[in-house]
């Protein structure tokens, strides 16, 4: 059937349905693109959100796991789920762990006459079935002391003197335990001040505030800083320092915390700058160790004996291997570099051995950036790699100076997740604080020492600095 056979009102009504059904088609055409508009403005969000967990900058420590799903923990269906890439429980092949069993401070023989069912009497042959039960003792209710110090004039000199007591702090009404109670559930347990107070009453039944709380960690704080000072005068005389800063809040204006780490001490700083008059201030204008760092500018404006971090380089080259096909040779040459380097520093070589790999293996870092590319990403990535050309092999000719800042940024981790619990330090008695305690606490830690018993004993010696003192501002080296 042709256009011949129909008469002209009949196609003129053909002609009208074609009409209709284009019309129809565009419409659900038009739904089609609206829909794939959204979705892609869905995958750009999460795109957006899964690169704060995924790029060359984060650690493998806070990376997501490799899933279809998303990162958000508004998409996750079961709360138990690792996030991080793990599985619940001790991994394949490793030996179960067991806690020690302790030795009984008592022990109570509980027996039975007869049988519970039908009344027979039992003779003595049965066995004993053991069980060790550990409890701590009832929250005890706080004791109250009353020092009654003698007032003294000397008659000769007319000095004044008051009677001091070990037992009895310089000031305030609270004695060791609560403010080292205090200061421990703040920063070891992470608790609110108003909570720590809210924990006094219920298990010991003392009643203080929030702002009492406060307050005995500060005079904590006042308490350990002349160890504070101590711990920075031992990093300035160290070999090898781990540096690295994070952001945090400082009345709700950016301020960083550094860290400052050695093999036995953990030095935290908080300031609002985060350039290289920090490094100078803590470690010492003359500061002849190396520093391992990241590729931050502060730190070569600091010091010239630097180690970069190759798990920065590695992640960033990575990264771009991943977008950029002129990138995966860079990439593939770095990681053989970095990994034939672990091997051949097993082999214990001597310093004469070491000097010639660190020559050679600059030679080869200056080919790999002299090489011609077009993409741009890959040209930055070149330009730090020549940026740093004198830092990134410092470890093969130093035996103890690390590849890598895995120890400053395993240090950051405490104050990272307190600053998502807190926000904002309000002031500069509250930065004094915040690095003080931060700082004892992880240098007992590293050395295997009590934190309980440690904030005990600084407490405990009186050596409490005024409250005037109390600024964020570390001394510079004589």
């Amino acid at each position: 059937m042709n256009a011949d056979d129909f008469t002209k009102e009949e196609l003129l009504s053909r002609l009208l349905q074609l009409e209709q059904r284009v019309e129809e088609l565009e419409r659900e055409n038009k739904r089609k693109d609206k829909k794939i508009d959204q979705k892609d403005e869905r995958i750009e969000e999460l795109e957006t959100r899964l690169r704060k967990y995924e790029n060359p900058h984060t650690p493998p420590s806070k990376r997501r796991s490799g899933t279809d799903e998303s990162p958000t923990s508004q998409d996750d269906e079961d709360e138990n789920v690792r996030t991080d890439g793990g599985t619940p429980g001790r991994k394949d092949g490793h030996d179960p762990e067991w806690r020690a069993t302790a030795d009984p401070d008592k022990e109570i023989d509980v027996t039975c006459d007869c049988c519970p069912e039908c009344g027979e009497h039992f003779d003595e042959s049965g066995a004993d079935a053991h069980r060790l039960v550990e409890e701590v003792p009832d929250p005890q209710p706080p004791q109250i002391t009353r020092y009654n110090r003698r007032y003294y004039q000397c008659s000769s000199c007319g000095t004044e003197t008051v009677a001091t007591h070990p037992d009895c702090p310089d000031e305030g009404q609270f004695g060791v335990n609560v403010i080292s109670q205090a200061a421990l559930s703040r920063y070891d347990h992470r608790l609110p001040y108003r909570k720590i107070a809210d924990r006094f009453e219920q298990l010991h039944g003392l009643e203080l505030s929030g702002a009492s709380a406060w307050h005995a960690t500060e005079r904590a704080a006042r308490a350990g800083r002349c160890e504070y000072e101590q711990i920075r005068r031992q990093i300035q005389q160290a070999e090898i320092v781990h540096v690295d800063e994070t952001g945090i809040k400082r009345e709700g204006e950016q301020a960083w915390i550094w860290t400052f780490r050695t093999s036995e001490h953990t030095l935290y700083a908080v300031r609002e700058s985060r350039g290289s008059d920090v490094p100078a201030e803590v470690l010492g204008e003359d500061f002849p160790g190396t520093v391992i760092c990241d590729g931050w500018t502060a730190y070569p404006a600091f010091s010239s004996n630097l180690q970069r971090c190759w798990a920065h380089l590695l992640r960033e080259a990575e990264d771009a291997a991943s977008d950029h096909e002129e990138a995966e040779p860079v990439y593939r040459y770095l990681k053989q570099m970095f990994v034939g380097l672990q091997s051949w520093l097993e082999t214990d070589p001597s310093l004469r051995e070491r000097a010639q790999m660190h020559r050679s293996c600059q030679n080869g870092l200056r080919s790999l950036v002299e090489r011609s590319v077009t993409d741009e990403p890959v040209a930055t990535l070149l330009g730090k790699i020549e940026g740093g050309i004198d830092h990134w092999l410092t470890f093969v000719g130093e035996p103890a100076v690390s590849p890598t800042n895995n120890a400053a940024e395993n240090a950051l981790r405490e104050p990272v997740v307190l600053r998502k619990i807190i926000g904002t330090l309000r002031n500069d008695r509250g930065m004094f604080v915040h690095e003080t305690i931060l700082s004892l606490l992880a240098t007992w830690r590293q050395q295997g020492r009590n934190p309980y018993e440690e904030l005990r004993r600084v407490v405990n010696n009186n050596e409490m600095i005024s409250r005037a003192h109390t600024e964020p501002a570390v001394e510079t080296s004589g």
